[in-house]
């Protein structure tokens, strides 16, 4: 997993999207009363990257999602030891609050630390979000 990843996010190799496209799809079945939100990337990744690895992920298995996040520049979590990552400030922010979904299923690539989830998760509840889970590609 750590190759394909590399090879995913890091070398642009966006076919890979494609892989785990159907297990994906099949498995967020089960959660068709959640709004799926990608976690966001910081527009400084987004310029160096070209793409959201995990919207990429979201529109190779056909699925809806809502672009309710956004993502303040920081040093990359995978440039960060568990430590660090744990200690960061929440870099994340809710785009409009009006309108926003009961029921939300918050999708990442990979699950470290869970501070990226933990963060969002905090801030959809103290924005009023009843229902938040999670669902991460890797581990």
């Amino acid at each position: 997993m750590k190759d394909y990843f590399s090879k995913y996010k890091f070398q642009g190799d966006m076919v890979l999207s494609q892989v785990l496209a159907k297990p994906i799809k099949n498995h967020l079945k089960y959660y068709k009363d959640y709004t799926l939100v990608p976690v966001p990337l910081s527009p400084e990744r987004l310029r160096d990257r070209q793409f959201n690895q995990v919207t990429a992920f979201l529109d190779s298995a056909g699925l809806s999602y809502q672009d309710i996040l956004e993502k303040t520049d920081v040093q990359k979590q995978s440039d960060k030891n568990r430590h660090e990552r744990l200690k960061s400030q929440n870099p994340f922010t809710i785009k409009s609050q009006k309108s926003l979904p009961e029921r939300v299923l918050i999708v990442d690539d990979i699950y470290t630390t869970g501070a990226t989830l933990k963060g969002i998760y905090d801030l959809l509840h103290q924005a009023g979000v009843k229902n938040v889970k999670s669902f991460s590609i890797a581990r």
